[in-house]
C-alpha cells in the first residue's frame, strides 16, 4: 500500500509542477504577443516620423 501512496503523491507532485509550468507558459506567450503589438506601434511610429522628417528636408529645399 506505501507503493501505491508513493506512486499517487509523485503524480499529484509532476500535475502540480506541470500546472505550474504551464502558467507560466501562457503568461509569457501573453507578454511576447503584448510586446508584439507595440514593437509593431512603434515601428509604425518611426516609419511616420521619417516621412515627417523626409516632407520638412523637401520643403526646405524649395522653401529656398
Amino acid at each position: 500500500m506505501a507503493k501505491k501512496e508513493t506512486e499517487v503523491s509523485l503524480k499529484d507532485a509532476a500535475m502540480t509542477e506541470m500546472e505550474t509550468l504551464i502558467e507560466q507558459h501562457n503568461q509569457l506567450v501573453q507578454n511576447i504577443q503584448e510586446a508584439q503589438a507595440r514593437l509593431s506601434e512603434v515601428k509604425n511610429m518611426i516609419v511616420e516620423k521619417q516621412g515627417y522628417l523626409q516632407g520638412l528636408k523637401d520643403c526646405e529645399k524649395e522653401c529656398k
